[in-house]
Parts: structure tokens; sequence; C-alpha cells
């Protein structure tokens, strides 16, 4: 594989492997003296509001090999469920290869648990669409209309994990475990809480707190993985950062500008 290939090829590893699996309202397990768990109460503050954009640049290197967006479309009903409706969208280009992907996630406005994700990528004119339906109450999710299976109690989906990780307290050297992702079989999930940094993005210098996220799967957050999320150290928690270092060489996502549209 060129590099430029593996470059495009490590863009789709984030949007579609960026799952950190949690929810409110149900308990985090806090490693052995890493700190206290997530809060256990339903989170109705959050640090979104519906409208709000962010944009994205991905370089490989040094080099510009696509752009990304995260938006909080609007407030939908789902199942009678008022339900944020998010889309995570990243789109690349290199040689021999293109990829266009969007994920889209609607999750309770009263405590966050994922109701429906949608995945829609599209690589070199391949198109693989999977549609979840996720009935936390029931206890299952549907995948593609005909299959049903197990989840968690409170499940988050690969897209609304941004969302959830800027709404809850973190600690500095705390690790915390979850068994929250709505697929039980990539449970337990970890997120290690690095430290306290100041970051520079084509949107403009940050002060940041470092994360780590690890979970059972292939991609840019397994296990024995090297990859860090900044998450702005202020009332917004914006991802400003995504940093990944592997073998063929070095990914980010920096943003590049955020906004709030109607």
């Amino acid at each position: 594989m060129s590099r430029s290939a593996a470059a495009v090829a490590a863009l789709a590893a984030v949007a579609a492997l960026a799952a950190l699996a949690a929810a409110p309202g149900s308990r985090g397990r806090a490693a052995a003296g890493a700190g206290a768990a997530a809060d256990t109460e339903p989170v109705l503050r959050v640090p979104f509001v519906p409208g709000e954009r962010l944009e994205y640049e991905v370089k490989f290197g040094l080099f510009r090999v696509g752009h990304a967006t995260m938006q909080v479309a609007g407030i939908d009903t789902v199942r009678g469920v008022p339900s944020y409706h998010v889309v995570f969208a990243i789109n690349g280009r290199a040689i021999f290869y293109s990829m266009s992907d969007t994920l889209e996630s609607w999750f309770s406005v009263e405590n966050l648990t994922s109701r429906r994700f949608v995945q829609n990528n599209n690589e070199n004119g391949s198109l693989y669409v999977h549609h979840y339906e996720i009935h936390p109450d029931l206890g299952y999710f549907v995948q593609d209309g005909k299959d049903s299976l197990p989840t968690t109690s409170h499940p988050l989906d690969d897209a609304s994990f941004f969302y959830f990780a800027r709404s809850i307290p973190l600690q500095v050297g705390s690790t915390y475990s979850f068994d929250r992702y709505f697929k039980p079989d990539r449970n337990p999930v970890t997120l290690t809480v690095l430290g306290e940094d100041s970051v520079d993005t084509p949107a403009g210098r940050f002060a940041a707190i470092a994360i780590r996220p690890v979970f059972k799967s292939r991609g840019l957050f397994a296990e024995g993985g090297r990859a860090e999320v900044y998450l702005a150290a202020d009332s917004t928690r914006i991802p400003v950062l995504v940093r990944s270092h592997m073998v063929v060489g070095s990914l980010t996502m920096s943003l590049k500008s955020r906004g709030t549209s109607p």
C-alpha cells in the first residue's frame, strides 16, 4: 500500500472506529487508584446545542488528505423520544483511492442513550450502508431491519462518542472503564485522561485535555494503540485535535472552524 492510500485508509478508521462506548445514567468503573468514576446521574446539561458545526482538516504527516465535519443537526423524535441528531462526515482522496464516510446518530436528550445509528460509507465507489435501531428499554438492537441482537442497558454508538466525552467530568491521571458500547462484545472500553496541554490548530491555539480511548477492536483506538483526542479545556469541551501515531506515519484531524447555525 502506498503512503497516500495508507493515509486515507487511516481516515476511514477514524470515522468508523471512533467508539468510546459509554453512557450517562449508569456507572463507569474507575481503575484502582485512578480517581472517581463518571457521574452516575442522567446528563441534562450538555456543552453543545442544536446547530453547532465543527470543521476539521485531515493531514497525513505534512500532507492534507481530506476534511471532516461534526454537527448537531437538530432534535428529532425517535419512537416518541426527543433525540439529538448528530452527523459526522469525513472525506479523503489520495492516489487511486477516495472515500466519503458519514455516521449519523440519534441519542436521547434526557440521558444521551443511543436510539438510532446509521453508517454510510463510500470507498472507491463501493457503497456500504448499515442501519441500527437501538432499543435500550427492551435490551436489543435491530441491524438493517432484520437481525435482532442484545444491547447494553445504556448504549452509545460510534458517532455519539464525542458528544458523550464532552459531557462528563474528567480527572487528570484517571482511567475509566465502561461496558456501554451498543455491541456488547466490544466491551469494556477505557478512557485514560493523559493530562493538560496547549495545542495549535488552524482555528487557533487551545488549552486542552488529552484523553486516550481504547476498545476491543482493530483500528486507531485498538488496544496497544497510540491515539489521543484533545478536548478544549473550557465549557465547550469541543474536540480540537485527534492525533494517531502509526507505523506508516502520523495522522491528525485539526479544528479549522466552529460555529452555530440557526
